[in-house]
């Protein structure tokens, strides 16, 4: 599967244009401690680069009782279209490694709180799938310009 491919399944998905927006810089983003308690968020951290359409996740790559093993998560931020409310909306799509089977894809939106949600899809003979679909996750934002 490539890039291209994944690019048009996540707004075919998510039905969302690829409309401009006068956003520019960055917005970094982790879990808020208003999310359900006992809730486990693997994702720690998303900082989006609007200038570079770039995303990168602090994410937790394996858990057990004692520890958690850290990794990185790139994504290419697929659109970002402005709303009524004065904040855009991401869409994103992480980039798959080598072997993987799940493209995951996402949308972080201001709804009172910043919520993220994610699908996983897979590709059959180049033909998306939805395969999976995770409860919404609340995340505290912080926008900053570059210029």
């Amino acid at each position: 599967m490539n890039i291209r491919t994944a690019r048009c399944a996540c707004q075919l998905l998510l039905l969302l244009s690829a409309a401009g927006s006068a956003f520019a810089g960055t917005i970094a983003c982790v879990p808020s401690p208003s999310n359900a308690a006992g809730s486990f968020n693997w994702i720690r951290r998303i900082s989006i680069d609007e200038h570079s359409r770039t995303v990168n996740m602090d994410i937790v790559r394996s858990r057990t009782k004692d520890t958690e093993t850290m990794g990185k998560m790139r994504a290419e931020l697929v659109s970002m279209d402005g709303t009524s409310s004065g904040e855009p909306v991401y869409l994103f799509n992480a980039i798959p490694a080598a072997g993987e089977e799940v493209t995951s894809l996402f949308k972080l939106f201001k709804s009172g709180d910043w919520q993220l949600a994610r699908a996983g899809v897979v590709f059959v003979n180049k033909v998306p799938a939805l395969r999976s679909v995770e409860p919404n996750m609340t995340f505290d934002c912080k926008r900053s310009d570059l210029g």
